[in-house]
């Protein structure tokens, strides 16, 4: 039997010190072997060095335009004025990103590509060898967007693009935890997994993530399960060290969810060696 690849990934690399911590905590002690750093946040040159001198971590750009508490973009706010609010701040989540992509789609992919090889050209410039690209809520997956980032992925030659393409039966008949009909995952599955479909583009990497999204510990890792049909998966994880950052107590942690004790159970999870050993087809 062909070897399955086993990509342990998280996302949010640079954000906080906390986040910061547990990747690389959990890639030097566990089992983490991927990061996806965002490059507009407090913490990104933190990530970015580390990532430099760590050639090992498979690094990916975790491309972010969406709004958060008093976030800012890299290029000029004058040049991507759909995105942007009157004091340069992204304003958009991923459902009004949605509908402009119906209603204003041209001026929408011009800007948000604009902004994402901005992204993409730092990380690049400062010395990163980019494995892959994925996005902050997944707005890559929007089709309009998709578009976009597989234009950028071919036009700087960067080996893979995230694709949702979870198998919620799968999830469901190896792990059966109702709680994703309560926190979000199973909306946020159908919406993503609709979007797989309308892209058109299939990857030989499974991603698992989204059912169970933010609670990857206990029996929801225990018991994955792979479609044969794959050769590798990426797990998606949202870790942290949340004692670290609640010593910084930014209001802008609380809008990214850095407090919740969930980041720091996968960050837990994580740094078990044994999580490896428990992915099977």
């Amino acid at each position: 039997m062909e070897t399955l690849k086993k990509i342990i990934n998280a996302d949010d690399f640079g954000i906080s010190p906390g986040v910061n911590k547990a990747v690389i905590t959990a890639f030097e002690q566990g089992c983490l072997n991927s990061a996806s750093i965002m490059m507009n946040v407090a913490y990104t040159d933190e990530a970015i060095k580390y990532a430099r001198d760590n050639p090992a971590l498979m690094t990916g750009i975790h491309l972010n335009i969406s709004n958060q508490k008093n976030q800012k973009p890299l290029s000029d706010p004058r040049h991507i004025p759909l995105l942007v609010d009157k004091g340069g701040n992204l304003k958009h989540g991923f459902v009004v990103l949605f509908l402009l992509s119906l209603f204003k789609t041209k001026e929408l992919k011009k800007q948000a590509e604009i902004e994402m090889h901005q992204q993409i050209e730092a990380a690049q410039n400062l010395g990163i060898n980019i494995a892959h690209l994925d996005s902050h809520r997944h707005v890559h997956m929007i089709p309009a967007l998709f578009t976009v980032v597989k234009k950028l992925q071919e036009e700087y030659k960067i080996p893979r693009i995230r694709i949702v393409n979870e198998n919620a039966f799968k999830t469901f008949f190896n792990i059966w935890n109702p709680r994703c009909f309560f926190n979000g995952g199973a909306i946020k599955y159908g919406i993503l997994k609709t979007f797989y479909y309308l892209n058109r583009t299939k990857s030989d990497t499974y991603f698992y993530s989204i059912v169970y999204t933010t609670r990857l510990f206990g029996r929801n890792v225990s018991r994955i399960r792979v479609p044969k049909k794959y050769k590798a998966i990426e797990i998606g994880i949202h870790p942290s060290c949340i004692a670290e950052d609640k010593k910084v107590n930014s209001p802008a942690f609380s809008d990214y969810l850095l407090y919740s004790d969930d980041r720091q159970k996968e960050f837990e999870t994580i740094a078990n060696k044994e999580l490896l050993n428990k992915i099977s087809y």
